[in-house]
């Protein structure tokens, strides 16, 4: 798994938090020493920036809020069209479709 990986390479808990995200979202495929270059590429990239904005937006990931307002400025939380909840992980689309190129994101392969 992903996760093990990155905790071998002496990442930090955040780090390995998002890695064990890649996991689920990957269906625990990853085998990162059996990966192609392109995939290893591209799962690093979406790891790092996982990593970022996980720790960027923990408040509102963690929210048990779905919608506040105040004032008449209104805020909604899970029915956006940049940000994906899947299988309990929040990553962006952009992400997600990022992650999805490795072909490791389909549940039956």
């Amino acid at each position: 798994m992903y996760a093990d990986y990155i905790e071998h390479q002496g990442g930090d808990e955040n780090s390995i938090i998002s890695a064990e995200h890649i996991d689920v979202l990957t269906f625990n495929r990853i085998d990162f020493e059996k990966l192609s270059e392109m995939q290893k590429r591209i799962i690093s990239r979406v790891h790092s920036r996982l990593t970022a904005f996980e720790e960027e937006n923990a408040d509102m990931i963690s929210s048990y809020l779905k919608s506040y307002s105040i004032n008449g400025t209104s805020m909604e939380f899970g029915a956006s069209w940049n940000l994906m909840c899947i299988s309990g992980v929040a990553i962006p689309a952009d992400l997600y479709a990022l992650l999805k190129s490795t072909g490791l994101c389909y549940p039956a392969i």
